[in-house]
Parts: C-alpha cells; structure tokens; sequence
C-alpha cells in the first residue's frame, strides 16, 4: 500500500468528459503511461470532423474544437433531468428498452429546445483554454473510463458520491430511490439549500467514524464562503453535503465541518485530516430579463464563467503543494458529479450493479420514474493528483464494470484499512472497482508542475433573450418577491393584486421580468400605504 496519509476529495459541478478534457491527448501526443498497460498508449478523446448530432432536418452537427476562448459556454444551463438525459443518449425521454445502447445523438436537439445558439451544445473546450484543469490532468492522471453514478441531475449523484445509493423517505412515509433533485427552500435566507428529507443513508463519514475514525484528525468536510449577495440569499456558508445527508445532520458531527479558509491553513502547515471532502462556491446563474441575478462561483457549473473554478483549482494544488513534505503523503481526487447535459460521445454501460443488492442497504419500496439502477450516467473527468502518480497516466479499470462515484468510496476506505465487511454501503459500493493500486510501487516524486490559468478568457457576448424561463428563473424571482414582502414587514395576503402562482405561467425570461418589476412595485405600494 501506498504512503498516503491525506486523502483530499474535491467534487465540481455538471461537466462531461468531452467538454473539459476530450483534446486533453491525441495520435501525435499520447499519454506515457496506461493503467492497465497497454501496448500502444491510447486515451479515448476527441477527433476532428468525427462525431455529430442531428437536428430535426437531419443536419449533422460535428463536435467543435475549442470556444473561441470564450469560458462560459454553454450560455444555457443545459437540461440535467432524467427524461432530458434519456433524450440525450437515446432520442427518447422514455425510459429505454433493457440493455439498448446509447447512440449520444440526442444532445443537440435536447438543448435546441432552448431555441437559443444550440450549436453551442457541441463546443468543447481545448488545454490552452482550460490550463489548470487540463495541466493537471496531464502531469498526474486521468481515467477515460469514470461515469456518473445514475443519469441525472446533481443531488441524487452527490449521495451516490457519499452513500453510494440515492435513498430516502418520500411523502407517503416511503422507502424511494431518487433519481431527479429532491426538495429545496426557495425563500431566503436559505435559497437553493436543500430542505426537508433528503437522503437517509449512511454515508462514507459515517463509516470512518464507526470504525473507530472519528475525530477530525481522521475526517474533514470543509465548504466555501461566499460573498454579500450569496450570503444574503443562504446560498453559501453551509455544508450542501450536511444538508443533503440526513447521517449527518447530527451535533456530534459539528466539529467535522469547516469553512475553506481553514482548509488552506491546515494544507500550508501540514496539518491536514486523513480525509477531507471539499465543496467549491457554488453558482447560479439566473438572468431574467434585462437582470442577471447570478452568482457565478467556483463549481464549473454552466452556464457560469469557468475562469473562478479554475483559479479555485489552482489555488487548492498551490496549498497542498507549498508544504513538501505533506504534499508527498497526499492524493488529491478531482472529479465531476454528473455532465450536465454537456456533449460526451462515449456510451455508458448497463452493467451497473443496483445499490441495494445486499451489504447493508436496504431495497427501495419504490424507484423514482420507475428507474431501475441498472445502469451509469454519462462520463465525467476524474483526475488523481499525486506526487505518487506517475506523470502523464491514463488509467481504466480492470474488467467489465468501469469506475463510477462509487469507486471513490471504496478507493477511500480500502486505504483507510477499514475492512470491507464493515463497510454496509450497499451491493455498488461494495463490487466497485478502486484505483488505489494505481499509487504502489512509484518513487515518490520531487517534481511540482506549474500550473497557469488562462490570463486571456472571456465571456461569450451572446445573450439568452430567447431561451424560455426555467424553474430556477422562476424560484429566484418567487424568493426576490418574498425577500422583499418579508423586509417591508408585509405578508402576501395583504397585498393587493400579487399573485406568485403567475409566475409560472411566464414563457420567457423576458415576461417574467415584468411580472418581477410588477410585483415589486405592488409590495413597494404595499408598504407606503
């Protein structure tokens, strides 16, 4: 077993593979190393004029190498639901037939829907505009083999990545595994948090800390702090992962969170816990109208800016590596919780093995738009960044079941010596693949790669007015309207003319933004009188 004393797990947001890494190598430069060998090197990216999507008139879209630097492409938050994945991959929302392979020719026409530049759907991004997480990736490792844990969006993926199922009590008192994002508040100052019951699973912390690792030497989460206007709405200075566990919610775990200002300090002196899990600021962008509300974070969450996550990454690789001796003890693990809705052009597999098949987790009474856990999303980056890696690796698992979320988890407690049958995580956690074998037998190495940011990115100019009003569009102008009601000390009732429910019926962001100013101007006329 490798020397690692500091496991260091950081989660991004709602990129695909292709997107942020497909130019990453190609024929002319491979990777140096494969894991497990092969003859010739190889890594699955992209090639020029290859792969396409269709359109309704049957026009072919080709893949588009780079964005013309532009980091915020695509412009549109794309469709992350399951049934907008199952058109993604199969042409269809419908739930596909039994072991049908994806044909990742639905992208475009999913995100046409939005009416708004669709080409856009098939830019990805080059090494030259996204340095940091591309450098990364080629001095250390990357697996072109790593898939979301389920076909959806952010929530039901974060609890694989913490539990390895997506479980939790519906409400009628059920049993239910979730595939699409369960509740959030949408009034301040909790906006986007999530509330009520979430995931009731143990999780990965939970297991430390019954093995006898529970304190925070042994484990860490530490989230981000945002800044006035986040504040003000609640959508930082929390723990999202604490929100959505319920196993976690308890006060004996309140010394096991932190905020990132602490993290920076205990990597520069050394001190770091054997595992830490970082959350990133997150964004959310939410123009409605003439107005841009958003936040744009650290996450790499589209539609927001990619140049903050970027220098988010740097700054993380600069703390861990500005202290040498804990740095050569230390793996750090990037990766994505789900695409996004972001083009990918490899298929995922059916070979999943459903999260309930015994050891300790138990079988859902009901499965979410009758989901069958059978098989994994859509691939996304997963990086290992490690002076015990050697440079330039591209590594897949050994076998027919690829990595997914759940690998992390067992990667993680393998190397914490927890025994497997202490694990109870469940049939996926435990039948997952791991990579921790990937660290033995490496000197350890002396070198740090410089790592820059991309000193010459933009935001694209384009603008959504034709993209239709979302649901986050129309929640943060229902949380704007309540936050104003609330600081004017009215309620809603006793405003003549208001009535939120109208805000659903918007078909554009530019209609919504004149039932937002006409509301706003009823509580202010509320409040004078």
């Amino acid at each position: 077993m490798s020397e690692i004393k500091h496991i260091v797990y950081l989660m991004l947001e709602n990129r695909s593979m292709d997107q942020l890494l497909g130019w990453l190598y190609d024929q002319q430069n491979p990777p140096k190393v494969n894991v497990p060998p092969q003859k010739t090197p190889t890594y699955d990216g992209l090639k020029q004029n290859t792969y396409f999507n269709l359109d309704k008139q049957g026009e072919k879209h080709y893949v588009q190498k780079g964005t013309d630097n532009n980091l915020n492409v695509p412009i549109h938050d794309p469709h992350e639901e399951y049934s907008h994945i199952n058109k993604q991959l199969f042409g269809s929302e419908n739930n596909p037939v039994s072991q049908q392979k994806p044909t990742m020719g639905g992208f475009y026409q999913d995100f046409a829907s939005y009416h708004d530049y669709p080409e856009q759907i098939m830019q990805t991004y080059t090494p030259e505009e996204l340095p940091v997480l591309n450098g990364l990736a080629r001095h250390f490792a990357v697996s072109d083999r790593y898939f979301c844990s389920i076909p959806s969006q952010t929530n039901g993926n974060r609890a694989f990545a913490a539990c390895g199922n997506s479980l939790g009590i519906n409400d009628n008192g059920q049993l239910e595994a979730w595939v699409n994002n369960r509740d959030f508040c949408f009034i301040p100052p909790h906006t986007s948090q999530p509330e009520g019951r979430q995931f009731n699973q143990k999780t990965l912390w939970n297991v430390l800390s019954d093995n006898g690792k529970n304190q925070p030497s042994d484990w860490m989460i530490y989230y981000s702090q945002g800044n006035w206007w986040e504040d003000l709405l609640g959508l930082e200075g929390y723990s999202y992962t604490r929100d959505l566990m319920e196993q976690l919610q308890g006060k004996e775990f309140d010394p096991h969170f932190d905020k990132m200002e602490a993290f920076y300090a205990r990597a520069k002196a050394g001190t770091l816990p054997s595992v830490c899990f970082l959350e990133p600021e997150w964004g959310l962008e939410f123009p409605i109208g003439d107005c841009d509300y958003g936040i744009n974070g650290a996450d790499y969450h589209p539609p927001t800016n990619l140049a903050p996550g970027e220098a988010f990454v740097k700054q993380i690789y600069e703390a861990l590596t500005s202290n040498k001796a804990a740095w050569a003890q230390t793996l750090w693990i990037i990766n994505f919780d789900e695409h996004g809705g972001t083009y990918d052009h490899v298929a995922p597999p059916w070979n999943a093995t459903p999260p309930w098949a015994s050891n300790g987790t138990p079988t859902p009474e009901v499965t979410e738009l009758d989901f069958k856990f059978d098989r994994f999303g859509v691939r996304v980056p997963l990086l290992l960044v490690s002076p015990q890696v050697q440079e330039s690796t591209v590594f897949r698992a050994e076998g027919d079941t690829p990595y997914d979320h759940t690998s992390v988890i067992a990667t993680i407690l393998k190397m914490m010596g927890i025994p497997k049958d202490k694990w109870g995580l469940g049939g996926r956690t435990h039948n997952a693949p791991s990579f921790e074998k990937l660290l033995e037998g490496n000197p350890v190495r002396t070198d740090i790669p410089s790592i820059e940011v991309n000193a010459n990115g933009k935001t694209s100019s384009l603008t959504q007015s034709k993209s239709p009003a979302n649901d986050i569009h129309r929640q943060m102008a229902q949380s704007l309207i309540i936050r104003s009601i609330k600081q004017n000390g009215l309620s809603p009732e006793t405003i003549p003319g208001l009535s939120l429910p109208s805000l659903q019926d918007a078909k554009n962001p530019a209609e919504l933004s004149t039932l937002l100013k006409t509301a706003l101007e009823k509580v202010k006329k509320a409040s004078s009188q």
